[in-house]
């Protein structure tokens, strides 16, 4: 009996084996089939509307764009022409101001005091001028009746000549007195608005100190810079369009002035441009924006993303959707335009989608399906 069972135990044995061996040869092979229909495409690649863009047939304008600021046309920075003792102050920052109106007054007793002396030189000398002009008057007659010589005379005419010259230097005196005097009363010169102040009462203010800084905000304009590679499309008259800080809003405007000398360190060329439409405009609010030239030689084709198109420089090609499967379509790319991330390209059909994900090779004819919003932010909830 137990000879018996000794012989059939192996064979139990290889039974199972063997049974469990098929078993997991049918798994692999089925995991096997499994992997190679889904690199065949059998599974569909999921696509958001986002991710996909529509062929627009058209031109593109030849566009540079810049960045730049907004800044007033009408600015200057108020200083003392003397030194003195701050009196008064009677402007604050964010004061409206009119031409002419005070802003500081300043200690000028100094100042009054020579202009005093200067008007009291001034007429001293007067009077002695009149007097030689009287001598002279009378040593004329006296010469004429031949009671002095004729030498003498003369001598009359050099000093009342001389008195004469002194009056203008006393006037020169008293003119100087008077615009230091004028010095202590500063006023703006300008329509605007304070924008800095440096100066307070009881300060002591010496020559060429900076005391306000006034802009016009009633008259703006565009500073910009542009590369030097570009400088070729700057001219006087050259329409351009900007958009606010924040603002989405593109606004025209021209050019009305270029620098004719490059910035050193930056190697851009500064302009300068007026809105030709009404613009909420403030002082130091970063623009950016396009130089738009006129081209009669503008290229026309499909328009696309730039960032659509892989390896734009070496072999430039895109991802398109097309009877829904995925294909990798080389293409000619005709005109950059990077102001607005737009391409003109050659090679497409008006028909195919877009994609602006980046696929590997071994994804050419997928099958893809696009979700809809819709599907999407119900899967989302």
């Amino acid at each position: 009996m137990d000879i018996q069972k000794q012989k059939h135990l192996p064979f139990s044995l290889i039974l199972c084996t063997v049974l469990g061996l098929t078993a997991c040869q049918k798994e692999a092979i089925e995991t096997a089939n499994q992997n190679t229909n889904q690199k065949n495409g059998q599974q569909a690649i999921e696509l958001i509307a986002e991710d996909i863009v529509q062929i627009k047939t058209g031109s593109l304008a030849d566009k540079s764009p810049f960045t730049g600021t907004i800044q007033a046309v009408s600015q200057t920075s108020v200083q003392s022409q003397v030194s003195a003792t701050a009196m008064q102050v009677t402007a604050e920052i964010g004061q409206s101001i009119s031409k002419g109106q005070v802003l500081v007054r300043l200690n000028n007793q100094d100042n009054n005091a020579r202009l005093a002396q200067a008007n009291a030189n001034l007429a001293a000398t007067q009077a002695q001028a009149e007097l030689n002009r009287s001598l002279v008057e009378r040593k004329r007659r006296l010469w004429q009746q031949g009671f002095i010589s004729k030498l003498e005379y003369e001598q009359s005419q050099v000093e009342y000549r001389a008195q004469a010259e002194q009056i203008k230097a006393e006037q020169a005196n008293v003119n100087i007195a008077e615009k230091a005097a004028q010095d202590t009363v500063i006023r703006s010169p300008i329509n605007g608005v304070i924008t800095n102040r440096q100066v307070e009462q009881g300060q002591t203010i010496s020559v060429g100190q900076t005391l306000f800084e006034i802009v016009d905000p009633s008259n703006l304009e565009l500073k910009a810079s542009l590369a030097v590679s570009e400088a070729y499309k700057l001219f006087v008259g050259q329409n351009i369009e900007f958009r606010l800080q924040g603002d989405t809003t593109l606004y025209p405007a021209k050019v009305t002035r270029v620098s004719p000398v490059a910035d050193q360190a930056s190697r851009n060329i500064t302009f300068f441009a007026r809105p030709t439409a009404q613009a909420p405009l403030h002082i130091g609010t970063f623009v950016e924006g396009s130089i738009i030239r006129n081209n009669n030689q503008q290229a026309s084709g499909q328009i696309i993303p730039l960032n659509a198109i892989r390896h734009i420089d070496t072999a430039p090609f895109v991802w398109v959707i097309r009877d829904n499967k995925l294909l990798k379509v080389k293409v000619d790319v005709m005109q950059k335009q990077s102001a607005d991330q737009l391409a003109i390209v050659r090679g497409l059909q008006n028909n195919d989608l877009v994609s602006l994900i980046d696929f590997k090779h071994d994804d050419i004819n997928q099958t893809v399906s696009i979700k809809s919003q819709t599907a999407q932010t119900t899967a989302n909830k």
